[in-house]
């Protein structure tokens, strides 16, 4: 939770988006105290969320909803877990510890389909050695 409510504005149509979204976003760990007209007061966000993103976190979701094909064959929830993943993924440049970096890969091993994203990109590939050993002489 969080200690001061956050108001974020939003125009009439993404506010009807994060109506429809209400449930799925509150079972995420966002807490709304108010969702109508054109403002949002959040009291809560999830714990990965930092508070000076949750606006960027949510337009990002509210674009995607709006972008989505409909017969893409995912679910709401899953759609909306692929977006928060997305806005809340390690930026490029972003410096990790040791035991961060640790925590990453042993997490993306511990996922069923550890080599692709869930859009579909690889999510890492393997060179051999004699591909390297070239690369460098």
């Amino acid at each position: 939770q969080l200690l001061f409510p956050l108001s974020l504005e939003f125009t009439s149509t993404e506010i009807a988006i994060l109506q429809s979204l209400k449930e799925q976003l509150e079972n995420t760990g966002f807490i709304f105290s108010k969702l109508d007209k054109d403002i949002v007061e959040l009291k809560g966000v999830p714990v990965s969320v930092v508070e000076s993103n949750v606006s960027v976190v949510l337009e990002q979701l509210i674009n995607d909803v709006e972008n989505e094909v409909p017969d893409n064959n995912f679910s709401q929830t899953d759609m909306l877990a692929k977006s928060l993943a997305k806005s809340l993924a390690i930026k490029t440049g972003q410096n990790l510890t040791e035991l961060e970096q640790e925590h990453l890969v042993n997490s993306l091993f511990a996922c069923k389909e550890p080599s692709i994203s869930p859009t579909n990109k690889p999510t890492f590939i393997t060179i051999r050695l004699e591909d390297l050993d070239k690369k460098f002489n």
